[in-house]
């Protein structure tokens, strides 16, 4: 009797383990299939057996699919299988791949299963997209934290005074993504945290205008918005560049109220406007982000970073109420929106990016500005690649700038 009760429970431990061992697999499987890209063949092959009708299908055809599924996946899931829509560059809907397929043999009920196979992958994907995009804004946030700790004498990025970051050279993709130019930044430079505001630029055109006699003869209060932290804008091109050589002028000769005004400022320090290059350079963090903006592809996201159109309200802003990018630490505000930002460039209005180390525009008489406005009414014309012209003299209350300083 011993041996039977004994043997018995051999067999209940025996099943139990088999159990356990499918059941762990089932699990492996699963994990697999949710964090690794596997093949086509792989995920669908159950659909795809020696006597299904599906194997008649060609490979447009099953992009075609993928497609549908992807686009569904990335809004909501549609189980109105009869009206999916696909792009143009493949031109197969579901209804006339249906009738195509159902022609050769295919029941639709497989299809239909094929579709929900390619989207719950989809799903998987755009759910692993969102973790991924979670945890690099936690990176991003304890990188600044880090950054302001380590900063002895932290000063605040609230427009009152012009604070500087430094950049340090590197390599990186610019250019709308897939029509980019390898591009080298070979110097570290310095860019100030937010857009120029009215108050550094009247502080600075006052001190030009009393110290250098009258030399530029600056207009201290150009903006049609009034506000000490709102950027400066309806200057031009060239009203900035006088405000710029001014600037300089005072550093060269060791004005002492700059450094009041530039808390990092040191006599003799020369600041210009930054190129293209530099411009994108930082939006992009260096190379690391290499999207369609700084934060992603969601256009979605945009009000937590950008004065546009659709939120501002018909005028510009105070400098830093939106979300910061984050570039090795380092917080750049409004580089999405609130004001066009003019660079030194020139263009034609159709020469394509140089690429290559340090470029810098020059073609044409237009000049370049980046990053979009409060008017901008196209979430592309806030991309970190989209590049806008203006000619050299004209004022518009959406256009300004942001310094840059080299580095000695």
């Amino acid at each position: 009797m011993d041996k039977i009760e004994t043997l018995f429970r051999q067999q209940i431990y025996f099943k139990a383990f088999i159990s356990f061992l499918f059941v762990g697999c089932l699990f492996y499987f699963s994990i697999a299939l949710s964090y690794s890209p596997l093949p086509y063949s792989f995920l669908c092959q159950s659909y795809f057996s020696e006597n299904s009708p599906l194997r008649v299908m060609t490979n447009l055809e099953i992009q075609s699919l993928q497609t549908l599924a992807s686009q569904h996946a990335s809004v909501s899931f549609q189980t109105d299988f009869q009206s999916l829509s696909v792009k143009e560059s493949i031109s197969l809907d579901f209804k006339t791949l249906s009738a195509r397929l159902k022609s050769r043999g295919v029941v639709i009920s497989d299809l239909k299963k094929l579709y929900i196979a390619f989207y719950s992958r989809a799903q998987l994907e755009k759910q692993r997209y969102a973790r991924d995009k979670l945890k690099e804004e936690i990176r991003r946030k304890e990188l600044i934290e880090q950054q302001r700790v380590a900063t002895t004498n932290f000063v605040p990025s609230d427009g009152r005074k012009a604070v500087f970051h430094r950049i340090e050279p590197g390599i990186f993709q610019m250019g709308e993504v897939g029509a980019q130019k390898k591009t080298t930044i070979s110097t570290a430079f310095e860019m100030m945290a937010t857009q120029t505001t009215q108050i550094i630029w009247r502080q600075v055109a006052e001190l030009a205008n009393i110290q250098l006699n009258g030399k530029y003869n600056i207009n201290a209060d150009p903006s049609e918005f009034k506000g000490q932290t709102r950027p400066v804008e309806s200057a031009s091109h060239e009203d900035i560049q006088i405000w710029i050589d001014a600037l300089n002028e005072l550093s060269q000769i060791g004005e002492p109220a700059l450094v009041e005004l530039i808390p990092s400022h040191k006599k003799g320090d020369v600041y210009s406007l930054p190129t293209e290059a530099q411009w994108e350079f930082v939006i992009r963090g260096q190379g690391q982000y290499n999207e369609v903006y700084h934060f992603g592809d969601n256009k979605d996201q945009l009000d937590e970073y950008a004065w546009s159109k659709s939120n501002a309200g018909g005028k510009t802003h105070p400098v830093a109420e939106k979300q910061a990018i984050a570039t090795d630490g380092k917080e750049f505000f409004d580089m999405h929106g609130n004001v066009w930002e003019l660079t030194a460039d020139s263009w034609d209005g159709k020469s394509p990016l140089p690429g290559g180390v340090d470029p810098i525009g020059t073609e044409g008489s237009y000049r370049v500005m980046r990053g979009g406005s409060w008017y901008s009414s196209n979430a592309q014309y806030l991309h970190s690649a989209y590049r806008n012209l203006v000619e050299p003299g004209q004022r518009f209350s959406g256009v300004g700038f942001r310094l840059l300083r080299l580095c000695k």
